[in-house]
């Protein structure tokens, strides 16, 4: 198992990104922990309207 750090994971495919918003995925399913774990920073005064089908 490897320690994931924000900055080792940006500039990567975990890095997802539109013009108001950033998604920094530090685990995903795949990683096999049962859950995953996502950094969002979205612009100040934007609004959105995000659909988390399988989330708790």
């Amino acid at each position: 198992m490897k320690i994931v750090r924000v900055q080792d994971i940006i500039g990567t495919e975990r890095e997802v990104s539109d013009k108001q918003w950033t998604s920094r995925r530090l685990l995903l399913k795949k990683d096999g922990m049962g859950f995953s774990f996502h950094e969002t920073i979205i612009k100040a005064g934007s609004e959105h309207t995000f659909w988390y089908k399988h989330h708790l």
